[in-house]
């Protein structure tokens, strides 16, 4: 018997735990293809002390990261090791979402992980994760508060890993899974059952926006210096904290330019790129549309920045003093 602490899950009411999505992969194709890792030079995908990761997505293209990742000046980008995987990387190619971190996992016979919550890892905070198991059993499930999931090999599924859960395999086969994470989109929402796509659209989910390109004149308009909250470049943290942390543990923050890329310096140092949405607005790269800031230059209140954190329909913002750097 598995217990899981009742936590208080404020947000994502109605999503389910886990649900299948409408797309099936052959478990053949993928666990053949896994197979031949050893051949290549990596160490063979069997589960070490219980778990073994491969990274084949991650910031930078890194196969040592094997973290979800976060705010970068790097993107997302295929590692070595996707690149001798065809099947799985039309797998991940054929997902309407931009990728983010994808990793390989292997859970030895027996294993369990309890503890396990990744914050704001869902669609009210514009992102996604999907599980792919390729080799699985009748004992190998995710096990949530309420209910729990059991794994089928090829067949994909969402799981709600924002709450508490624990990752099981009773059997004497190990398990080995694709975990995918990505950025929330409409066409991703299509993917799921009918019952669930008014629940995972805008407003209800945040709907990664597009990139909006920056001309000369908008790049000198928007260099600034201003204080910020350090709060902000804590993306785990709840939303609803940023306006109270306005005048307090603030750092000197600057957008600047760098090799044509907008950057947010923090302290003087680079803190991650940004990505420019439209009108002064910006999201940081490796992050989602919950956490934004905005340019606005005026010539009666002068230069300021608003800084917003968003879960769902929900959306805390802060506006901030802000000094035009030439």
């Amino acid at each position: 018997m598995i217990e899981l602490p009742r936590i208080h899950d404020p947000l994502g009411r109605g999503l389910p735990n886990s649900a299948d999505i409408s797309a099936a992969y052959d478990p053949d194709q993928l666990r053949a293809e896994i197979g031949g890792l050893s051949a290549w030079g990596a160490a063979p995908l069997a589960a070490v002390q219980g778990r073994r990761v491969l990274a084949l997505h991650s910031l930078g293209g890194d196969p040592n990261r094997t973290d979800t990742g976060g705010p970068s000046l790097q993107d997302y980008t295929a590692t070595p090791w996707l690149r001798r995987l065809p099947a799985l990387w039309k797998v991940l190619r054929s997902l309407p979402a931009p990728l983010r971190s994808v990793r390989l996992i292997a859970l030895s016979p027996g294993a369990r992980f309890t503890g396990l919550q990744s914050a704001k890892c869902g669609p009210p905070w514009g992102l996604c994760r999907l599980h792919l198991p390729i080799v699985s059993n009748h004992g190998a499930r995710a096990v949530f508060v309420e209910d729990s999931h059991r794994w089928t090999p090829g067949t994909m599924s969402f799981a709600a890993s924002w709450r508490q859960h624990v990752l099981v395999n009773d059997e004497g086969e190990e398990l080995v899974h694709l975990v995918i994470d990505l950025y929330h989109t409409e066409e991703l929402a299509k993917l799921f059952p009918q019952r669930l796509r008014a629940r995972l659209t805008a407003p209800a989910s945040l709907e990664l926006r597009p990139r909006v390109a920056l001309v000369p004149d908008e790049v000198r308009r928007y260099a600034c210096r201003f204080p910020l909250p350090e709060s902000f470049a804590n993306w785990e943290q709840p939303g609803h904290f940023l306006p109270r942390n306005a005048l307090r543990d603030v750092v000197t923050a600057e957008i600047a330019m760098s090799s044509g890329t907008p950057q947010l310096l923090l302290a003087g140092r680079p803190f991650c790129a940004l990505e420019h949405l439209g009108q002064g607005e910006f999201r940081m790269r490796g992050w989602s549309d919950e956490r934004t800031l905005q340019v606005q230059a005026g010539p009666r209140q002068g230069t300021t920045v608003v800084i917003c954190a968003r879960d769902g329909s929900n959306t805390y913002s802060t506006c901030l003093p802000a000094m035009s750097v030439a």
